[in-house]
């Protein structure tokens, strides 16, 4: 529960002018939803300019319009805190030499609002060439759609829409200049969490966290809660914390201020006597917020962080204290927000934020995508599958559609097509199994299986329909209206039924999911230990990984324990992440195992095991796989940082993660490759080490399983690899059964002559 009591600023007498902003809306079309009030005729706001690239506007590749009618939508935002002036689209484009001129063009729509036409000129067709199309700033809102129709003609009298010949392709060097002009703020809670994260701008979060010079561990773990929060808003962009000691920064930033401890910037500041949230102006640039996060003392901190984190919707006006906050229920295992539900049949409509993801136009339309996020330690060894039930409608376009299908991919891997009919609607149930991890070809009742998919943490449904054309004769004609088609939002998908296992340690769990420490959505059950006296990289890079944990799980983690003190009674039911210098980290650590990788000063030591190649299909509890066979110890000065994963010395059921660097200046690779993910597959197993840009890793040393199994299927499960010996043990079960059997109608015989002997 909480209870936050809004106070005007007008009543503490700041010294901080503040800045006067009618209540923004969410477009930018009419401009004075965001402007203030100018003081003067003379425009000194400043200006930035962006340059967005095919891969920021939503496209990994340069985008191929095949047949007459195609399109590509290219989706962008514009923050808040600025206004779009001027834009200029510059558009790369190669064209079919097929093509007829002047009736093959391409039309550019911005919101739905044609702007210009491009026609395809004799000299031009069948070459590459460079178009700038300017954007009117009138039509701008706070998300923004670049739509580019291609309609293609042939030098034929009869010709057919979807001839191969009629393409055009938008290179990936097509880029969107902006042109935008900042804005004044109101000093406003109820904007929170802009302008500090907006939700219409997709570039990865930098949040800089400014402390006093005196700065504690509990005002560290305050910053943690707080770095969460934003990572679990920004969750796919990405974020970063940069750290701040007695520094005014020059952006929006958060600033932690207890009465004893503050910024010198902030020395006339009134003091507290409630944990505090207060948005103010920059003292030297009014187009800057700062977050003040206040408090008697550093617990004080940390309310108001929770605050901030759970009661937002609660916030207005400039000041905010917070009187009470109390946990009415804990949080539950594997219920974190981005994950998908396992206790019940989900339906696609859950997993999107918009009903017009699940819809798409055209002939040869874009796939539609659905993204979900499943718990890492899921079981779905020797599964028969996700159970998918699918519904779908489409523009009937003739009494016979030919060809037409619906193709469905899991993770850019093919799993079935469905034949689409003129009824425009699927009638028949589309129930069937998304198949995973299978080693056989099987289909019963209607379930469908296909060998050799695998479902992983992060995943991508596709759905891509394909309609052909009205055949007449020997011509190919065009349908009235556009072709349309979309995914029932009623479509559902059953992940019920699948235990929680998972082998460790699984170094990949932790930088694609911050497993196991997102098992808990609140992080309730991790601690997180740091040198006493941290530097400021080392505290950058826990509040880095904070807001990667808050990123997987989408929830701040309020619960989170940060510690400089190696508390065995503390850290005895915890799961432990320790960023460490390889001097200064605890023998403890390690338990009674010896590491794998270790770091000392220049000495380095690895242990490397037999079969160093990952397996993706799998396990790789064999211990001829992962047992050391060279034992490397050399001397290097470069550098170097090294993630390992162990089981903790202080509770057989917990998992330990270490953080090392050999120099404090190197913790910046760790937090570069957990907020790069086309790094995320280089990490698994037990050890990895980063070298710049090089990540190597290997499956060495003891394993342990986390999780819960049935009684059946464990031992099916870890005596899997050795048949023989199952089939052995499985013998002497059945002779043992035989033989209590025979024993037991022996007696039973017995007792019952005994009887007839005795009558």
């Amino acid at each position: 529960m909480f209870k936050i009591t809004s106070v005007s600023r007008t009543c503490l007498g700041l010294i901080f002018l503040s800045q006067l902003v009618l209540n923004p809306m969410l477009g930018h079309a009419a401009v004075s939803s965001k402007m203030t009030t100018e003081h003067s005729k003379t425009d000194t706001a400043p200006r930035q300019n962006y340059t967005l690239d095919l891969n920021k506007l939503g496209h990994s590749r340069s985008q191929n319009l095949k047949g007459s009618g195609s399109q590509v939508v290219l989706g962008f935002g514009s923050r808040l805190d600025e206004i779009i002036e001027s834009a200029e689209l510059d558009l790369k484009i190669s064209t079919s030499p097929a093509l007829l001129e002047t009736l093959s063009h391409l039309k550019v729509y911005l919101n739905d609002e044609f702007m210009q036409a491009i026609p395809y000129r004799k000299s031009e067709i069948g070459q590459s060439q460079n178009y700038s199309i300017k954007l009117d700033p009138r039509y701008f809102s706070s998300y923004n759609q670049i739509r580019i129709e291609f309609i293609g003609h042939l030098n034929k009298e009869c010709w057919n829409p979807d001839d191969p010949s009629i393409w055009t392709e938008i290179s990936q060097a097509s880029t969107l200049h902006l042109n935008s002009r900042k804005l004044k703020l109101s000093n406003e809670l109820a904007l929170l969490p802009a302008p500090f994260f907006d939700k219409n701008d997709f570039s990865a979060v930098t949040l800089p966290v400014v402390f006093g010079e005196q700065y504690d561990i509990k005002a560290i773990q305050a910053a943690a809660v707080a770095s969460s929060y934003f990572g679990s808003l920004a969750t796919w962009r990405g974020s970063q914390f940069p750290v701040l000691i007695d520094t005014l920064p020059q952006q929006h930033a958060l600033v932690f201020a207890s009465n004893d401890n503050r910024p010198k910037f902030l020395a006339d500041l009134p003091k507290v006597d409630q944990p505090t949230l207060q948005l103010i102006s920059h003292p030297e640039n009014p187009y800057i917020k700062l977050l003040l996060i206040q408090g008697r003392d550093s617990e004080d901190l940390l309310t108001a962080v929770s605050a901030l984190a759970l009661g937002n919707p609660l916030l207005s006006g400039s000041i905010a204290t917070i009187k009470q906050i109390t946990e009415l229920a804990p949080r539950k295992p594997y219920d974190a927000p981005n994950w998908i539900r396992t206790d019940r049949p989900v339906k696609l409509a859950e997993l999107i934020s918009s009903p017009s993801e699940l819809e798409t136009i055209g002939r040869l339309p874009a796939p539609i995508k659905v993204s979900l996020r499943l718990p890492p330690d899921l079981f779905t060894w020797q599964s028969r599958g996700i159970p998918l039930d699918l519904n779908f409608r489409y523009s009937p376009t003739a009494s016979n559609l030919g060809d037409s299908k619906l193709n469905f991919y899991l993770n850019d891997q093919f799993v079935q097509s469905f034949k689409l009919t003129s009824s425009g609607q699927e009638k028949e149930d589309k129930l069937f199994r998304i198949p995973m991890l299978d080693n056989r070809l099987f289909k019963q009742e209607g379930d469908i299986r296909i060998p050799a998919f695998r479902v992983g943490t992060q995943n991508q449904l596709a759905f891509e329909f394909a309609f052909t054309s009205n055949s007449e004769g020997n011509c190919m004609t065009l349908p009235a209206g556009q072709t349309k088609a979309s995914i029932s939002g009623d479509s559902s998908l059953d992940f019920r039924g699948f235990p929680h296992y998972m082998e460790m340690p699984n170094l990949h769990a932790f930088v694609s999911a911050a497993y196991p420490f997102s098992r808990m959505a609140d992080l309730s059950e991790t601690a997180i230990v740091i040198r006493p006296e941290a530097s400021r990289s080392e505290v950058e890079t826990l509040l880095n990984i904070a807001g990667h944990m808050g990123a997987s799980t989408g929830y701040p983690g309020v619960g989170l324990t940060v510690t400089d003190q190696w508390n065995e009674k503390q850290l005895q039911n915890k799961d432990i992440l320790a960023i460490q210098l390889a001097t200064d980290l605890p023998n403890t650590l390690y338990g009674n195992r010896d590491a794998a990788l270790l770091l000392d000063n220049s000495l380095r030591e690895l242990k490397r095991p037999r079969y160093e190649k990952r397996e993706l299909f799998g396990h790789w509890s064999s211990s001829d796989k992962r047992t050391p066979v060279v034992d490397i110890s050399l001397y290097a000065d470069g550098d170097i940082a090294t993630l390992s994963g162990s089981q903790s010395p202080l509770n057989r059921k917990r998992s330990t993660v270490i953080l090392q660097t050999n120099a404090i200046e190197n913790f910046s690779l760790i937090s570069k490759a957990l907020l790069d993910p086309s790094s995320h597959g280089k990490f698994f197993g037990s050890v990895a080490s980063i070298r710049n840009t090089d990540i190597q890793s290997f499956q060495v040393g003891d394993t342990y399983f986390v999780g819960k199994l049935p009684v059946f299927k464990l031992i099916w499960y870890h005596f899997s690899n050795h048949p023989l010996l199952l089939v052995a043990l499985s013998l002497l079960l059945i002779i043992i059964l035989a033989i209590t059997l025979w024993r037991l109608l022996s007696s039973m015989s017995a007792r019952r002559l005994n009887l007839d002997d005795e009558d």
